[in-house]
């Protein structure tokens, strides 16, 4: 039972977050047929590409270990699809990855995949804040090629030092070994920057979250057992509380037989009245 709620809470979050992976693994094999794209722009792409092949292996590998019937998975559930999909020539199985997110949604509804987003923001911001970081590498890798190809004095030349650069300068530590020197390049740079700078702004916060909330829970519930303490004292706790909602009953249907007793007796009287 335990397993079967893990992976239906895997389905929004994890499952999501390898949708969002998979539409940009297809994306990047489209951008491979652009005409005009520079060559050394496009090795930035394949580089990203062989790390979300890795992404995908992972996946394989945990949904076959994972699943409660591995033949059902790999052949009625698409295993064969994921199986297919790592390799890089055939990316485009991994349109099956995003069917079964969008039939799950369909499935369970916007309702309960806000509840879930909700209930488990720390786990979904981390997916969320590891997709912007590929985004992030990708996209300003690429772009500062674009724009720097045709500059003599460039030195961001190659996929290694553009990602070398953007990953450099998100994480703000700016070693200056290479850097823009056009204005493309350097506009370029003023967004990786700044979306650089809010991501792992909000990566510091989810950590700092996650270790003050264990503490936060136990000063709002002192009295409460620790858990997996003595099961004794949880079984006299929820005794005592369901003793106590017995009495309140008790006491309420006590109170409501009384005025039906009254109300009875009023009757009566008026009835002898009018007679």
């Amino acid at each position: 039972m335990f397993q079967i709620k893990r992976r239906e809470q895997l389905d929004f979050g994890y499952e999501l977050f390898i949708a969002a992976v998979s539409i940009l693994s297809v994306f990047n094999m489209l951008l491979a047929y652009v005409p005009g794209v520079d060559q050394d722009a496009l090795n930035v792409v394949y580089i990203i590409n062989a790390v979300l092949t890795l992404l995908f292996i992972y996946d394989f590998s945990l949904r076959l270990a994972t699943a409660p019937s591995r033949s059902h998975y790999f052949l009625r559930d698409y295993g064969w699809a994921d199986l297919l999909a790592v390799i890089p020539a055939l990316r485009i199985f991994r349109l099956f990855r995003i069917y079964k997110a969008y039939r799950i949604i369909h499935k369970y509804g916007g309702g309960y995949i806000l509840s879930y987003l909700s209930n488990n923001r720390a786990a979904s911001a981390l997916y969320i804040l590891v997709v912007m970081v590929i985004l992030i590498i990708e996209s300003g890798g690429f772009m500062v090629l674009q724009a720097e190809r045709a500059a003599t004095s460039a030195n961001i030349q190659t996929a290694g030092d553009a990602i070398w650069w953007t990953y450099v300068t998100i994480t703000t530590v700016g070693y200056g070994d290479r850097f823009p020197v056009t204005a493309q390049g350097r506009l370029v740079g003023i967004l990786v920057m700044t979306t650089g700078v809010a991501v792992f702004a909000t990566f510091a916060g989810l950590i700092s979250s996650k270790l003050l909330a264990p503490q936060a829970k136990e000063e709002e519930s002192p009295e409460q057992p620790p858990e997996g303490g003595d099961q004794a004292a949880r079984y006299l706790a929820e005794l005592k509380q369901l003793i106590s909602e017995r009495e309140k009953i008790e006491s309420e249907i006590t109170s409501r037989v009384e005025k039906l007793e009254q109300l009875l007796e009023k009757g009566q009287y008026q009835a002898s009245e009018g007679n």
